[in-house]
């Protein structure tokens, strides 16, 4: 045990030092940091601290004064900035944990002794009592009753953040506070382009907030909504009643204020040409549904479309409405089934709103996207591929947990 929490405390202190190095040398220097081997060298770390903290627990000859300052810190600094989301604004951010790192490192200077002198390492002297307390474990596990519950919830979450934030290009965030949905904002010339990440369900102020900021003028919506002219889903997906089961609003009852215009309107005069009665009718802005209809999709997604409509008709909960579609899923769709329809949804509609805003931006001064956020990362590579550069975001929180919270609280009291 000595020689693993020697090792521990060396790693520990080397790589708060390779840190503290890698976050000065693109400060001071145009060379590049050296990101890949700061990871391992981290994720080597934590690692070793799991063990370490449980034998805390078992081995009361490792002093926690000097070794729980170090593990806390190995798992809040990855931990801090889905925590705590201004400090990834924060340029020196990195510069200041990685000192702070350094200096837990030379903790045990001041608690470790060789002979007259201090020590890095715990020495040989410390293990000679002996290694086990039951007054020592029993605290310990009492502590870890409530410690290890909210750890492992925080590191669930921010682990589902982080796949979260890599399937829809950081378009969507799981914080402590709620759920969170990016709009970015592009610019090239006089013309803008906003990329709006959406989510079927969410709060109405969450609505309300993106629908309020649409500027009037020369100014265009590229709504979602897939439409069904030939009536081939037996079962309409409505999320209406899932958004009455959690409390929420369903995007449908969003409502953008302008004028209702058809795909062959983007290839009629442009904005600017239109007549007096036209221009008054112009001033809000021009909603255009740039997506698909349902007979564009294949077989498997229609059949999958139907069985959504189906379980959100017939459940009676949001939680059965699920179950009852995953097991729908397993019974009846294959994995080539899958790669059709998410082909189909995703891929096939994202095509066909970039055709609309590859007229829009030669028409308007400003196009708004707001779709889906798993949309947003085929979108946003070809809004860049067009030359438009990354201006501005802006985050908005489409369903609130603490509101949530608080207002079931309210509900049983009353």
């Amino acid at each position: 045990m000595r020689v693993f929490a020697n090792l521990f405390l060396m790693l520990f202190l080397a790589d708060g030092g390779f840190s503290l190095v890698d976050e000065l040398v693109p400060l001071l220097t145009p060379l590049a940091p050296f990101t890949e081997l700061r990871i391992l060298m981290a994720g080597t770390v934590i690692v070793m601290a799991i063990p370490l903290y449980i034998c805390l627990g078992i081995d009361r000859r490792l002093p926690k004064r000097v070794f729980l300052p170090l593990i806390f810190f190995v798992f809040f600094c990855p931990l801090s900035t889905w925590l705590f989301p201004a400090l990834a604004g924060i340029r020196i951010y990195g510069l200041l944990m990685a000192t702070v790192q350094v200096v837990l490192g030379m903790l045990p200077l001041y608690y470790f002794h060789k002979g007259d002198e201090r020590s890095l390492k715990m020495p040989s002297e410390m293990f000679s009592a002996p290694f086990f307390s039951i007054r020592n474990s029993l605290i310990f596990s009492a502590v870890n009753l409530f410690v290890v519950p909210l750890a492992l919830t925080m590191f669930v979450l921010s682990v589902a953040d982080a796949s979260i934030a890599n399937y829809t290009s950081g378009f969507m965030h799981l914080t402590p506070g709620g759920l969170q949905m990016t709009e970015r904002v592009y610019k090239q010339g006089n013309r803008t382009i906003r990329l709006a990440a959406m989510i079927h369900l969410g709060n109405r102020e969450y609505y309300d907030d993106l629908t309020g900021s649409i500027a009037h003028g020369r100014t265009i919506v590229l709504a979602e909504g897939v439409s069904d002219s030939r009536n081939l889903l037996r079962n309409s997906i409505d999320y209406g009643k899932m958004a009455g089961f959690l409390g929420l609003t369903s995007q449908k009852e969003m409502r953008f204020r302008g004028r209702i215009i058809e795909p062959e309107d983007l290839e009629s005069p442009q904005p600017g040409s239109r007549s007096v009665r036209d221009e008054k009718k112009a001033e809000a802005a021009d909603i255009l549904r740039a997506d698909v209809d349902v007979s564009d999709f294949r077989p498997p997604t229609i059949l999958l479309l139907n069985a959504l409509g189906k379980s959100m008709q017939e459940s009676h909960s949001f939680v059965k409405s699920v179950m009852a579609l995953n097991s729908w899923g397993e019974k009846n769709i294959t994995p080539e089934m899958s790669d059709i329809i998410m082909d189909d949804i995703l891929h096939r509609r994202n095509m066909e709103v970039i055709r609309h805003l590859e007229k829009a931006i030669d028409r308007y001064d400003t196009v708004v996207i707001p779709w889906g956020a798993l949309h947003m990362k085929e979108i946003e590579a070809e809004v860049l591929k067009k030359g438009f550069k990354l201006q501005e975001e802006r985050e908005r929180v489409s369903i609130d947990f603490w509101k949530k919270i608080k207002i079931a609280g309210i509900d049983r009291l009353q």
